[in-house]
């Protein structure tokens, strides 16, 4: 019985060289033994321990034991992020490297080209604690159509080798807020009150959010951030409440403002959160003692908003009306939240700076696998990448199709032998 950093592997083998092992060098080790004798409980509780510094091990559950192949590449980084997460010996990085897109846009003096982040929330970042790391959404082939990449493997390999050495060097991420989401995107034909999207903005953030998922990197997304949050798993959304909102449902609040948005015309509503002990309540409750069963007015600037929750989010806040207005991931390892409405204008507010201060300790305490150990996986990674866009190509319903591969999803970087028995 081999211990791989908290989990067993029953190897039958009398080689001497068997002991304590990473758990990623599992791979290079399957093609030294007998594979047909290797099985695992990567996806499952820990059911058998070492007591005492014996050699024996006490079997806690009778659940079996299952082979490496069941383990798909998303269980395989959660299980392994949480257990160095537990180790004692972390370097917590003083500012946390916050990843925040840039979209293409204009200075408006000359109409000069420039990529630009969202001012508030990069000062937001700076004064909770963290640096912020600007990334443009570049247009990396001048005439290409983005959406194309969901297709195209040629130019999907290039995106992806610029995009992955961005994402692996960052301690959290957020998305932030900006016009409307390409709506093929979530299996949706555009309604004629959704605006024109930023197709490359679009495709630059939806691998980024996608990667940053798999990977347990912090993240928060704000308004169009939360949007495409839920897109990218699987959910859906509104384009247009005013439009689509159910006639059964409560009358709409107004969510936006009408003309040009300025500080004379700001939309400001409460919202009623979901539960004491969510992500959201803690970050927004502070260094307080005493719960917040609601806040009393965000900022509100939007018109589209979600509409189906994607597997494995589970609300967070509501407005009176009944729209979603914040979800997180429920998973434990993952601090993954989304706002509908927008703290970066409102920092001056504890509860609204205590969201950002939340995300910047989750990013301090984020530890990354070793370069060298995740590199060999990287085929793995693209693998569920386009796994997902085959989803979204298949024009299948996105919700069911997307939980089943984030429950099972593809053979890991463990894969053994399709043959071995």
């Amino acid at each position: 019985m081999v211990r791989l950093s908290g989990t067993f592997v029953l190897v039958l083998c009398d080689d001497p060289a068997v002991k304590e092992a990473e758990l990623l060098a599992l791979r290079k080790y399957a093609k030294s033994v007998d594979t047909r004798a290797l099985s695992c409980v990567l996806c499952k509780p820990v059911i058998c321990e070492i007591p005492g510094g014996s050699d024996s091990v006490t079997l806690h559950t009778p659940i079996g034991i299952h082979t490496v192949e069941d383990t798909s590449i998303s269980d395989l980084l959660v299980h392994w992020i949480a257990e160095q997460q537990q180790r004692n010996d972390l370097c917590l990085r003083e500012r946390p490297r916050i990843g925040i897109l840039a979209a293409q846009s204009n200075v408006r003096d000359g109409g000069w080209p420039a990529y630009s982040g969202d001012a508030p929330t990069v000062h937001a970042v700076l004064e909770a604690g963290g640096w912020p790391c600007l990334i443009p959404t570049l247009p990396l082939i001048e005439g290409y159509d983005p959406l194309q990449l969901l297709s195209d493997d040629h130019a999907f390999a290039l995106l992806f080798r610029v995009i992955w050495p961005v994402v692996r060097e960052l301690d959290g991420l957020i998305l932030t807020g900006g016009g409307d989401l390409t709506s093929c995107l979530y299996s949706q034909q555009p309604h004629p009150q959704t605006e024109a999207p930023n197709a490359w903005r679009d495709v630059w953030e939806r691998y980024v959010a996608l990667l940053a998922w798999l990977l347990c990197i912090p993240t928060l997304g704000i308004c169009r951030g939360m949007q495409l949050m839920n897109v990218a798993l699987g959910g859906t959304l509104y384009q247009d409440l005013r439009a689509q909102w159910p006639k059964e449902r409560p009358s709409l609040l107004r969510h936006r403002a009408r003309g040009r948005v300025s500080s004379s015309n700001w939309v400001t509503h409460p919202i009623q959160l979901a539960r004491p002990d969510s992500r959201l309540a803690v970050a927004v409750r502070g260094r307080g003692t005493l719960d917040r069963p609601y806040l009393d007015a965000v900022l509100s600037m939007h018109h589209q908003a979600v509409e189906e929750l994607a597997p494995g989010m589970e609300m967070a806040a509501t407005s009176p009306d009944g729209v979603i207005e914040a979800f997180e991931e429920t998973a434990a390892t993952r601090w993954w939240v989304g706002a509908q409405f927008h703290p970066e204008w409102m920092t001056h507010l504890n509860w609204a700076l205590g969201l950002f201060i939340a995300l910047i300790d989750a990013s301090r305490g984020y530890i990354t696998i070793a370069r060298d150990e995740i590199e060999t996986m990287l085929d793995e990674i693209q693998a569920w990448l386009r796994q997902h866009d085959r989803a979204l190509n298949a024009g299948s319903a996105p919700s069911a199709e997307l939980a089943q591969m984030q429950s099972h999803g593809l053979r890991s970087a463990l894969t053994l032998q399709r043959n071995a028995v």
